[in-house]
Protein backbone atom coordinates (compact mmCIF):
# COMPACT_ATOMS: atom_id res chain seq x y z
CA UNK A 1 0.00 0.00 0.00
CA UNK A 2 3.10 2.66 0.91
CA UNK A 3 4.49 1.83 -2.78
CA UNK A 4 0.94 2.52 -4.37
CA UNK A 5 0.80 6.06 -2.54
CA UNK A 6 4.09 6.62 -4.07
CA UNK A 7 3.18 5.89 -7.13
CA UNK A 8 -0.26 7.42 -7.04
CA UNK A 9 1.94 10.72 -5.97
CA UNK A 10 4.66 10.00 -8.68
CA UNK A 11 2.25 9.89 -11.57
CA UNK A 12 -0.14 12.75 -9.99
CA UNK A 13 -2.96 11.43 -10.19
CA UNK A 14 -5.32 13.69 -8.80
CA UNK A 15 -7.29 11.69 -6.38
CA UNK A 16 -7.86 9.04 -4.38
CA UNK A 17 -11.40 8.55 -6.34
CA UNK A 18 -9.37 8.85 -9.65
CA UNK A 19 -6.89 6.03 -8.22
CA UNK A 20 -9.75 3.57 -7.82
CA UNK A 21 -10.40 4.21 -11.26
CA UNK A 22 -6.83 3.54 -12.70
CA UNK A 23 -6.37 0.67 -10.30
CA UNK A 24 -9.33 -1.23 -12.00
CA UNK A 25 -6.86 -1.63 -15.15
CA UNK A 26 -5.49 -4.65 -15.07
CA UNK A 27 -1.66 -4.01 -16.56
CA UNK A 28 -1.71 -1.22 -13.85
CA UNK A 29 -2.68 -3.49 -11.25
CA UNK A 30 -0.30 -6.39 -11.99
CA UNK A 31 2.84 -4.06 -12.27
CA UNK A 32 1.94 -2.55 -8.70
CA UNK A 33 2.50 -6.29 -7.87
CA UNK A 34 5.57 -6.64 -9.37
CA UNK A 35 6.92 -2.95 -8.32
CA UNK A 36 5.58 -3.64 -4.70
CA UNK A 37 6.48 -7.53 -5.22
CA UNK A 38 3.56 -7.99 -3.28
CA UNK A 39 0.87 -10.36 -5.26
CA UNK A 40 -2.44 -9.16 -3.97
CA UNK A 41 -5.68 -11.47 -4.96
CA UNK A 42 -8.32 -8.73 -4.53
CA UNK A 43 -8.77 -5.09 -6.23
CA UNK A 44 -6.90 -2.22 -4.34
CA UNK A 45 -8.55 0.53 -3.34
CA UNK A 46 -7.67 4.00 -1.85
CA UNK A 47 -9.96 2.92 1.30
CA UNK A 48 -7.49 0.48 1.91
CA UNK A 49 -4.61 2.43 1.70
CA UNK A 50 -5.65 5.03 3.85
CA UNK A 51 -6.93 2.23 6.42
CA UNK A 52 -3.67 0.64 6.29
CA UNK A 53 -2.28 4.64 7.03
CA UNK A 54 -4.51 4.99 10.02
CA UNK A 55 -2.55 2.08 12.04
CA UNK A 56 0.86 3.66 11.08
CA UNK A 57 2.98 5.84 13.34
CA UNK A 58 3.79 9.27 10.88
CA UNK A 59 7.21 8.93 12.46
CA UNK A 60 8.05 6.15 10.73
CA UNK A 61 7.48 7.22 7.31
CA UNK A 62 9.17 10.73 8.46
CA UNK A 63 12.35 8.76 9.46
CA UNK A 64 12.92 7.61 6.09
CA UNK A 65 13.58 11.15 4.31
CA UNK A 66 17.07 11.58 6.29
CA UNK A 67 17.74 8.14 5.03
CA UNK A 68 17.23 9.05 1.69
CA UNK A 69 19.32 11.89 1.69
CA UNK A 70 21.80 10.59 3.44
CA UNK A 71 22.36 7.75 1.12
CA UNK A 72 22.51 9.93 -1.72
CA UNK A 73 25.28 11.69 0.12
CA UNK A 74 26.92 8.60 0.97
CA UNK A 75 27.33 7.63 -2.75
CA UNK A 76 28.13 11.23 -4.06
CA UNK A 77 25.25 11.46 -6.43
CA UNK A 78 24.16 15.30 -5.22
CA UNK A 79 27.28 17.28 -5.38
CA UNK A 80 25.50 20.72 -6.45
CA UNK A 81 23.96 20.46 -2.66
CA UNK A 82 27.02 22.49 -1.20
CA UNK A 83 28.00 25.88 -0.33
CA UNK A 84 31.61 26.22 0.48
CA UNK A 85 31.84 22.51 1.42
CA UNK A 86 28.32 22.61 3.47
CA UNK A 87 24.75 20.93 2.72
CA UNK A 88 22.66 24.01 1.94
CA UNK A 89 19.41 23.87 3.93
CA UNK A 90 16.48 26.23 3.17
CA UNK A 91 13.79 25.92 6.33
CA UNK A 92 10.27 27.11 5.94
CA UNK A 93 6.71 26.45 6.79
CA UNK A 94 3.95 25.86 4.24
CA UNK A 95 0.05 25.06 5.00
CA UNK A 96 -1.08 21.52 4.17
CA UNK A 97 -5.01 21.91 5.14
CA UNK A 98 -6.98 24.64 6.04
CA UNK A 99 -11.17 24.61 6.43
CA UNK A 100 -13.70 26.91 8.24
CA UNK A 101 -14.36 23.76 10.58
CA UNK A 102 -12.54 22.49 13.05
CA UNK A 103 -10.64 19.17 12.00
CA UNK A 104 -8.95 18.53 15.23
CA UNK A 105 -8.31 19.44 18.60
CA UNK A 106 -4.86 20.76 17.75
CA UNK A 107 -5.66 22.61 14.85
CA UNK A 108 -4.03 26.19 14.52
CA UNK A 109 -6.48 28.64 14.07
CA UNK A 110 -6.67 32.39 12.07
CA UNK A 111 -9.09 34.50 12.97
CA UNK A 112 -10.39 37.09 10.67
CA UNK A 113 -12.52 40.69 10.78
CA UNK A 114 -15.16 39.40 9.61
CA UNK A 115 -15.85 37.73 12.73
CA UNK A 116 -15.19 33.79 10.69
CA UNK A 117 -12.07 31.08 11.86
CA UNK A 118 -10.11 29.19 9.68
CA UNK A 119 -8.33 26.13 11.05
CA UNK A 120 -5.06 25.06 9.82
CA UNK A 121 -2.58 22.29 9.57
CA UNK A 122 0.80 23.40 8.71
CA UNK A 123 4.35 21.76 8.81
CA UNK A 124 7.94 23.59 8.93
CA UNK A 125 10.12 21.48 5.98
CA UNK A 126 13.52 21.39 5.97
CA UNK A 127 14.59 21.01 2.24
CA UNK A 128 18.43 19.86 0.93
CA UNK A 129 18.58 22.36 -2.19
CA UNK A 130 21.06 21.90 -5.07
CA UNK A 131 22.48 24.51 -7.33
CA UNK A 132 20.15 22.73 -10.12
CA UNK A 133 17.00 23.42 -8.48
CA UNK A 134 16.99 19.97 -6.51
CA UNK A 135 14.28 20.43 -3.91
CA UNK A 136 14.92 16.83 -1.39
CA UNK A 137 12.59 16.94 2.04
CA UNK A 138 14.71 15.95 4.95
CA UNK A 139 13.12 16.55 8.10
CA UNK A 140 9.39 17.73 8.71
CA UNK A 141 7.94 19.17 12.27
CA UNK A 142 4.28 20.07 12.45
CA UNK A 143 2.86 22.67 13.84
CA UNK A 144 0.28 21.57 16.50
CA UNK A 145 -0.99 23.08 19.61
CA UNK A 146 -1.93 21.79 22.29
CA UNK A 147 -4.13 18.69 22.25
CA UNK A 148 -5.83 19.60 26.01
CA UNK A 149 -6.54 23.54 24.37
CA UNK A 150 -4.09 25.13 27.40
CA UNK A 151 -1.74 27.14 25.99
CA UNK A 152 -1.39 31.37 25.80
CA UNK A 153 0.26 31.34 22.44
CA UNK A 154 -0.39 29.17 19.22
CA UNK A 155 2.75 26.70 17.95
CA UNK A 156 4.20 28.83 15.15
CA UNK A 157 6.65 28.61 12.79
CA UNK A 158 10.01 29.81 15.28
CA UNK A 159 8.91 27.51 18.30
CA UNK A 160 8.94 24.80 15.45
CA UNK A 161 12.23 25.54 13.85
CA UNK A 162 13.99 25.44 17.35
CA UNK A 163 11.97 22.04 18.18
CA UNK A 164 13.53 20.69 14.44
CA UNK A 165 17.17 22.06 14.63
CA UNK A 166 18.15 19.35 17.48
CA UNK A 167 16.74 16.77 15.47
CA UNK A 168 18.06 18.23 12.33
CA UNK A 169 21.60 17.65 13.99
CA UNK A 170 21.14 14.05 15.58
CA UNK A 171 20.35 12.90 12.37
CA UNK A 172 23.76 14.86 10.37
CA UNK A 173 26.14 14.77 13.39
CA UNK A 174 28.98 15.46 11.41
CA UNK A 175 27.77 16.37 8.20
CA UNK A 176 28.52 20.74 7.55
CA UNK A 177 25.60 22.27 7.28
CA UNK A 178 24.26 25.73 5.84
CA UNK A 179 21.37 26.83 6.91
CA UNK A 180 19.45 29.39 4.18
CA UNK A 181 16.95 31.13 6.15
CA UNK A 182 14.64 33.92 5.11
CA UNK A 183 13.99 37.22 7.12
CA UNK A 184 11.44 35.77 9.91
CA UNK A 185 14.54 33.43 11.14
CA UNK A 186 16.18 37.02 11.13
CA UNK A 187 16.83 36.95 15.30
CA UNK A 188 19.89 36.18 17.49
CA UNK A 189 17.72 33.36 19.05
CA UNK A 190 17.80 31.59 15.62
CA UNK A 191 21.23 32.66 15.14
CA UNK A 192 22.59 31.54 18.52
CA UNK A 193 20.64 27.99 18.06
CA UNK A 194 22.34 27.50 14.74
CA UNK A 195 25.67 28.10 16.10
CA UNK A 196 25.31 26.18 19.18
CA UNK A 197 25.16 22.99 16.95
CA UNK A 198 27.88 24.40 14.99
CA UNK A 199 26.24 25.23 11.65
CA UNK A 200 26.29 28.17 8.97
CA UNK A 201 23.69 30.18 7.81
CA UNK A 202 23.13 32.34 5.50
CA UNK A 203 19.55 34.90 6.32
CA UNK A 204 17.73 37.76 4.24
CA UNK A 205 18.73 41.21 5.56
CA UNK A 206 15.56 43.38 5.67
CA UNK A 207 15.91 46.80 7.49
CA UNK A 208 12.51 46.23 9.29
CA UNK A 209 14.45 42.49 11.23
CA UNK A 210 16.98 44.75 13.16
CA UNK A 211 17.22 48.34 12.30
CA UNK A 212 19.99 49.53 14.15
CA UNK A 213 21.70 46.78 12.64
CA UNK A 214 20.90 46.50 9.05
CA UNK A 215 21.86 51.18 9.33
CA UNK A 216 25.29 50.13 11.09
CA UNK A 217 26.29 47.48 8.43
CA UNK A 218 25.23 50.49 5.90
CA UNK A 219 27.77 52.83 7.12
CA UNK A 220 30.86 50.74 7.54
CA UNK A 221 30.30 49.23 3.77
CA UNK A 222 30.27 53.04 2.88
CA UNK A 223 33.60 53.42 4.90
CA UNK A 224 34.64 50.28 3.34
CA UNK A 225 34.84 50.93 -0.43
CA UNK A 226 37.66 47.93 -0.68
CA UNK A 227 35.16 45.44 -0.27
CA UNK A 228 33.51 45.45 -3.55
CA UNK A 229 33.50 43.72 -6.73
CA UNK A 230 31.46 44.15 -9.91
CA UNK A 231 30.46 41.10 -12.53
CA UNK A 232 28.46 41.15 -15.52
CA UNK A 233 27.01 38.24 -16.39
CA UNK A 234 24.31 37.42 -19.48
CA UNK A 235 21.15 35.84 -18.62
CA UNK A 236 18.58 34.78 -20.63
CA UNK A 237 20.09 37.02 -23.02
CA UNK A 238 20.02 40.07 -20.97
CA UNK A 239 23.16 41.52 -19.65
CA UNK A 240 23.38 41.76 -15.96
CA UNK A 241 25.60 44.04 -13.98
CA UNK A 242 26.07 42.61 -10.11
CA UNK A 243 27.92 44.67 -7.06
CA UNK A 244 28.94 43.10 -4.34
CA UNK A 245 29.81 44.13 -1.10
CA UNK A 246 30.92 42.93 2.34
CA UNK A 247 31.23 43.94 6.04
CA UNK A 248 33.24 41.58 8.51
CA UNK A 249 32.93 41.73 11.94
CA UNK A 250 29.08 42.97 12.96
CA UNK A 251 28.69 42.85 16.88
CA UNK A 252 25.19 41.27 17.53
CA UNK A 253 24.50 39.61 20.84
CA UNK A 254 27.58 38.55 21.39
CA UNK A 255 27.88 37.22 17.78
CA UNK A 256 30.51 38.22 15.43
CA UNK A 257 28.61 38.50 11.72
CA UNK A 258 29.32 39.30 8.72
CA UNK A 259 27.18 41.02 5.93
CA UNK A 260 26.33 40.74 2.39
CA UNK A 261 24.84 42.76 -0.16
CA UNK A 262 23.99 42.32 -3.88
CA UNK A 263 23.06 44.90 -6.19
CA UNK A 264 21.67 43.11 -9.36
CA UNK A 265 20.71 46.13 -12.27
CA UNK A 266 18.70 44.11 -15.32
CA UNK A 267 17.36 46.53 -18.12
CA UNK A 268 17.77 49.77 -15.56
CA UNK A 269 15.86 48.12 -13.25
CA UNK A 270 18.07 47.34 -9.97
CA UNK A 271 17.11 44.82 -7.50
CA UNK A 272 19.26 44.46 -3.88
CA UNK A 273 19.75 41.70 -1.57
CA UNK A 274 21.33 41.66 2.09
CA UNK A 275 22.30 38.54 4.06
CA UNK A 276 23.90 37.91 7.30
CA UNK A 277 25.90 35.24 7.76
CA UNK A 278 28.46 33.48 10.27
CA UNK A 279 30.54 32.55 7.20
CA UNK A 280 33.83 34.42 6.83
CA UNK A 281 33.37 36.72 3.75
CA UNK A 282 36.07 37.28 1.49
CA UNK A 283 36.59 38.53 -1.99
CA UNK A 284 36.56 35.25 -2.68
CA UNK A 285 33.81 33.38 -1.85
CA UNK A 286 31.56 36.62 -1.48
CA UNK A 287 29.82 35.85 -4.87
CA UNK A 288 28.84 32.25 -4.00
CA UNK A 289 28.09 33.28 -0.32
CA UNK A 290 25.20 35.99 -1.81
CA UNK A 291 24.28 33.40 -4.27
CA UNK A 292 23.97 30.62 -1.78
CA UNK A 293 21.42 33.31 0.14
CA UNK A 294 18.97 33.15 -2.93
CA UNK A 295 18.94 29.80 -3.77
CA UNK A 296 16.60 29.33 -0.61
CA UNK A 297 13.76 30.38 -2.97
CA UNK A 298 14.27 26.82 -4.30
CA UNK A 299 12.15 25.54 -1.52
CA UNK A 300 9.23 27.89 -2.19
CA UNK A 301 9.41 26.78 -5.94
CA UNK A 302 9.47 22.88 -4.42
CA UNK A 303 6.22 23.57 -2.35
CA UNK A 304 4.31 25.38 -5.29
CA UNK A 305 4.92 22.32 -7.42
CA UNK A 306 3.60 20.11 -4.73
CA UNK A 307 0.57 22.46 -4.56
CA UNK A 308 -0.18 22.93 -7.53
CA UNK A 309 1.17 19.37 -9.55
CA UNK A 310 0.86 16.71 -6.73
CA UNK A 311 -3.06 18.44 -5.30
CA UNK A 312 -0.99 18.68 -2.13
CA UNK A 313 -3.69 20.35 0.15
CA UNK A 314 -6.12 18.09 -1.76
CA UNK A 315 -4.66 14.57 -0.21
CA UNK A 316 -4.28 15.74 3.52
CA UNK A 317 -7.58 17.01 3.44
CA UNK A 318 -8.55 13.93 5.77
CA UNK A 319 -10.16 13.72 8.77
CA UNK A 320 -6.90 11.42 10.73
CA UNK A 321 -3.78 13.45 11.51
CA UNK A 322 -1.87 10.56 10.95
CA UNK A 323 -3.45 9.65 7.47
CA UNK A 324 -2.49 13.32 6.68
CA UNK A 325 0.84 12.91 7.67
CA UNK A 326 1.35 9.97 6.43
CA UNK A 327 0.36 10.98 2.96
CA UNK A 328 2.73 14.27 3.06
CA UNK A 329 5.66 11.96 3.84
CA UNK A 330 4.76 9.72 0.89
CA UNK A 331 4.56 12.73 -1.46
CA UNK A 332 7.88 14.39 -0.35
CA UNK A 333 9.34 10.63 -1.06
CA UNK A 334 7.86 10.80 -4.44
CA UNK A 335 8.54 13.99 -5.04
CA UNK A 336 12.24 13.34 -4.59
CA UNK A 337 12.29 10.14 -6.62
CA UNK A 338 10.83 12.28 -9.51
CA UNK A 339 13.56 14.98 -9.40
CA UNK A 340 16.53 11.94 -9.41
CA UNK A 341 14.69 10.64 -12.27
CA UNK A 342 14.57 13.89 -14.28
CA UNK A 343 18.11 13.94 -13.51
CA UNK A 344 19.15 10.61 -14.36
CA UNK A 345 20.30 8.99 -17.77
CA UNK A 346 17.17 6.79 -18.01
CA UNK A 347 15.12 9.31 -19.86
CA UNK A 348 17.05 11.77 -22.19
CA UNK A 349 15.66 14.83 -22.63
CA UNK A 350 12.73 14.75 -20.57
CA UNK A 351 12.87 17.53 -17.21
CA UNK A 352 9.94 18.52 -16.80
CA UNK A 353 8.07 16.61 -14.01
CA UNK A 354 4.59 17.09 -15.10
CA UNK A 355 5.89 15.17 -18.52
CA UNK A 356 8.16 12.56 -16.71
CA UNK A 357 4.85 11.70 -14.46
CA UNK A 358 2.75 11.40 -17.49
CA UNK A 359 5.26 9.18 -18.83
CA UNK A 360 5.10 6.92 -16.07
CA UNK A 361 1.43 6.89 -15.60
CA UNK A 362 1.27 5.48 -19.55
CA UNK A 363 4.02 3.45 -18.72
CA UNK A 364 2.59 1.65 -16.14
CA UNK A 365 -0.77 1.14 -18.43
CA UNK A 366 0.62 -0.18 -21.17
CA UNK A 367 3.83 -1.86 -20.63
CA UNK A 368 4.23 -4.94 -18.46
CA UNK A 369 6.88 -4.96 -15.63
CA UNK A 370 9.05 -8.25 -16.28
CA UNK A 371 9.11 -10.41 -13.23
CA UNK A 372 12.76 -11.64 -13.64
CA UNK A 373 13.83 -7.85 -12.99
CA UNK A 374 13.77 -8.75 -9.49
CA UNK A 375 15.98 -11.74 -9.99
CA UNK A 376 19.17 -11.88 -7.61
CA UNK A 377 21.03 -13.14 -10.63
CA UNK A 378 20.03 -11.04 -13.52
CA UNK A 379 22.32 -8.88 -14.81
CA UNK A 380 23.45 -5.25 -12.72
CA UNK A 381 22.66 -1.94 -14.50
CA UNK A 382 23.86 1.85 -13.20
CA UNK A 383 21.76 4.53 -13.00
CA UNK A 384 23.93 7.64 -13.01
CA UNK A 385 22.61 11.61 -13.00
CA UNK A 386 23.43 13.75 -15.61
CA UNK A 387 25.83 17.12 -14.89
CA UNK A 388 24.54 20.10 -13.82
CA UNK A 389 23.76 22.65 -15.95
CA UNK A 390 26.38 25.15 -16.42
Amino acid sequence: MLCLAVLMFACRIPSRRRLDLEADDARFWYNWCAFSRARSETVICSKQMVNVLARLDHGELAALLPMLLKRLIRQKQVPDVYLLGHVMMAGDATGVFSSHERHCAQCLTQEHRDGSTTYLHNVLEFKAVGWDGLAASVLTEPLLNPEDGRYEKQDCETKAFHRALPRLKQEFPREPIAHLLDSLYCQGPVFRAIMDCRQRFVCCFKRGSIPTLYDEALELRRLSPGNRITRTVTRDGHCIRQVYCWVNGLDYQDMKLDFVMCEETVDETTTTFAFLTNFAVTEGNVERIAQGGRKRWTIEEGFNEQKTGYEMEHFCDCNNLDVMLCLYHLLQIAHLFMQLLARSNLIEGVTHLTFLAHLLLEALRNMTIPEDIWDADAPKCQIRFAKAPT
